[in-house]
């Protein structure tokens, strides 16, 4: 059986740069995003073209081979004791047999046809009236992205920049601004630590001095 993916439905890798989103074959410059929106979408894996046509020819194969088997079968219990009786009921019996094969296949076909997959679609609006959906069954992934780009909108922090592949799950930003200010901290804080290490040496110095003079 056919079937299709989510990359059917929308974009499933995208790349986030100084001034644009790139989402699949679509880019979009970040001033230029009107809206942003998390959906809620069901879709048919196995609803495709091919799928339908399988599904008519087997229905359709069914219904010839069940009514000549059944004609065969008739003809076979009208006029029973001759050759071409047996002959009939022989081919009767084969084609009802073929009859529910196809039968139990094209019921295989519908049931599958009908099912239904949830997923979930971030469509990113520009101003120019584009929409470009980003589609996962992880949600929560896709608040993610929708949040990095929104920080972004809001700050317009050009040197937060990443990828993303929603195949995989993987959301990799880079902050270069986070680590920075991690390395002041953590320097700052060697800093004071040596100051501090500095006095208390002092401070045990003193009285040694003080002891020598007494003594």
């Amino acid at each position: 059986m056919d079937r299709q993916t989510l990359d059917m439905e929308g974009a499933r890798r995208g790349e986030i740069t100084p001034a644009s989103l790139q989402l699949g074959d679509d880019t979009i410059a970040i001033q230029r995003i009107a809206t942003m929106s998390v959906e809620s979408m069901e879709f048919a894996p196995w609803d495709t073209e091919t799928n339908r046509r399988t599904k008519s020819l087997y229905a359709s194969f069914f219904v010839i081979s069940l009514f000549f088997g059944l004609l065969a079968l008739a003809w076979g219990g009208l006029f029973p004791g001759s050759g071409s009786s047996m002959i009939a009921l022989i081919v009767g019996c084969v084609l009802t047999v073929l009859a529910v094969i196809l039968g139990v296949r094209a019921a295989m076909f519908a049931r599958r046809m009908k099912k239904r997959q949830p997923y979930y679609r971030l469509v990113i609006g520009a101003s120019d009236g584009r929409q470009i959906p980003l589609v996962d069954d992880n949600r929560a992934v896709l608040l993610r992205i929708r949040d990095i780009v929104r920080r972004k909108m809001d700050s317009g922090d050009r040197e937060v920049q990443g990828d993303f592949d929603l195949d995989l799950d993987l959301v990799n930003i880079s902050k270069p601004n986070e680590t920075r200010e991690l390395t002041s901290e953590v320097t700052s804080s060697e800093e004071v630590g040596g100051s501090s290490k500095a006095e208390a040496e002092v401070l045990f110095d003193e009285p040694s001095g003080d002891l020598r003079s007494v003594t």
